[in-house]
């Protein structure tokens, strides 16, 4: 069934695990393997037996007012507990991992024991209201693990690459200057070399501008393979959809995330329903509908419990360019579970797939599947192996669904605020502090605006804009440079196509 897939379009959102936003279901699908109120329990210290522990409880909010830690040391932390010796310090890896250390992990971030349990909390059916009508009509994977035990950039380079290079935690400020690079290079690169068509669109500045190769090409003023988010839509409507299309959606780092529809756990989930649901309406009322899969998957877990121990992995081999020689990691075992839904018109109403731990699949998956369906060699060991577990399982009917009695042309509409809602998000997400240090991941996304920046400045210009970087201290401060730096490479396209 996979030759009747000419377009794959990926969506990946940020950092929530795959109990807390769909372990719920499996009160209305206990195919569906999922941890509900009380199924699953934490310790508030791993390292004291009798320390009073934290149950499953739905969620409270729509948005968390910290982000949980979720670097490598922190998910050590979260998967076996923490060393009787030192209060941040891991306990020795175990296999299955107890998945024990989600709370304390959390109490660094939250600075309170009560904000730490926020993590423990799972969205009830129907909360999310997007995400739920997908997961029901299409195909929802038990054990789908983020790729490393880690955070967003190195999750996110496996989706580009099969690989991070050896890199476990958030990039160094000298690496991201100088652009990541690979030695099997990225899907991106195969798909050129076999006269595939691609296309990233991006809200803003997008993550995949920290791959060498790709930033060249973001920062061509006359590119066709980075677009702005807002001309998806129409570029559907007049027949343009390449054969592979990868979505990032609006982080708004600078803001602390707040206004960002990624997902992140500082913003509104249902920001990110919109989002999800506006692809899906795009893809389903064009006439890309019977040849595309659309893939909704998140890079990590973000710091949010799983009770799912994570499996071991094929480690891509070859480059460790990146590597971390305090984390001894050695990429053989996969992250912790995530979301991820795949949509088609061949995929059967109520599909899970996963019966067991042992089918398990990891981004590699989707860069498996586009190989395999346009006749590219993998890029390394992790993808190779993929081959096994593509994603054509979720193809399992023969004639597609293609009325709209038998796939909806809509989603319901992210679930609205009551009044008390309202009131309370006033004082919510709203007071980030404009003078606060910058957080890890800030300094992350100040650093790629700024090597993108420095590309597309004049010589005379670069000396003035590197003192500003480095007089950066308050997310105000980085907030306005990142946004300075989007507003330049979209006027800088602009009138490039205006002169064209």
């Amino acid at each position: 069934m996979l030759s009747k897939i000419e377009h794959f379009v990926v969506l990946m959102l940020e950092n929530r695990s795959f109990d807390h936003l769909l372990g719920s279901l499996k009160a209305q699908n206990p195919a569906i393997v999922g941890a509900r109120d009380n199924e699953f329990t934490n310790p508030t210290d791993p390292a004291a037996p009798a320390s009073p522990t934290v149950s499953v409880g739905p969620v409270s909010s729509f948005a968390m007012p910290f982000d949980p830690g979720h670097e490598f040391i922190d998910v050590q932390i979260q998967l076996y507990g923490r060393a009787q010796t030192a209060a941040r310090e891991p306990a020795p890896r175990v296999d299955p991992a107890p998945m024990s250390g989600f709370v304390y992990s959390a109490e660094l971030a939250a600075q309170s024991p009560a904000r730490a349990a926020l993590v423990m909390q799972t969205f009830p059916p129907g909360k999310l209201s997007v995400i739920t009508a997908l997961a029901t009509e299409f195909a929802v994977f038990n054990y789908w693990h983020s790729s490393l035990p880690g955070p967003t950039w190195p999750n996110r380079f496996f989706a580009h690459a099969a690989t991070s290079g050896g890199l476990s935690d958030s990039p160094k400020d000298a690496d991201i200057l100088a652009g990541y690079t690979f030695p099997a290079g990225t899907i991106y690169q195969r798909l050129d070399q076999a006269q595939k068509t691609w296309r990233i669109y991006h809200d803003g500045l997008p993550h995949t501008a920290g791959i060498d190769s790709l930033r060249s090409e973001f920062l061509n003023v006359f590119t066709k393979n980075f677009r702005e988010m807002d001309r998806f839509e129409s570029d559907l409507r007049s027949g343009d959809l390449p054969d592979f299309v990868f979505i990032e959606p609006r982080y708004d780092t600078g803001h602390e995330f707040v206004g960002g529809n990624s997902m992140h756990p500082k913003n509104d989930a249902r920001k990110g329903e919109a989002l999800i649901k506006s692809v899906y309406e795009a893809i389903r009322s064009s006439r890309f509908w019977g040849e595309t899969m659309f893939i909704v998957a998140f890079d990590e877990h973000g710091g949010f419990f799983d009770h799912v121990s994570p499996p071991a992995a094929i480690p891509p081999g070859g480059d460790a360019r990146y590597a971390n020689p305090v984390d001894h990691f050695n990429f053989d075992r996969l992250g912790i579970r995530v979301p991820a839904i795949v949509v088609s018109a061949y995929t059967n109403k109520g599909t899970v797939i996963g019966d067991s731990p042992l089918d398990y699949y990891d981004h590699t998956s989707i860069l498996a599947t586009v190989e395999k369906r346009f006749g590219l060699q993998p890029m390394t060991n992790r993808d190779k192996a993929a081959w096994d577990r593509t994603l054509e399982t979720a193809l399992n009917l023969t004639s597609p669904r293609l009325s709209p009695d038998e796939a909806p042309m809509s989603l319901p509409a992210p679930l609205g605020d009551g009044f008390m809602t309202r009131f309370l998000g006033m004082f919510v997400g709203a007071a980030t502090d404009p003078t606060a240090p910058l957080s890890q991941s800030q300094r992350v996304q100040l650093t790629l605006a700024h090597a993108c920046n420095l590309q597309v400045l004049d010589p005379p210009e670069r000396a003035a804009a590197h003192q500003r970087y480095l007089g950066v201290r308050g997310q105000a401060d980085a907030a306005d440079y990142i946004k300075s730096v989007e507003d330049r490479i979209r006027t800088r396209r602009q009138l490039a196509n205006v002169a064209t």
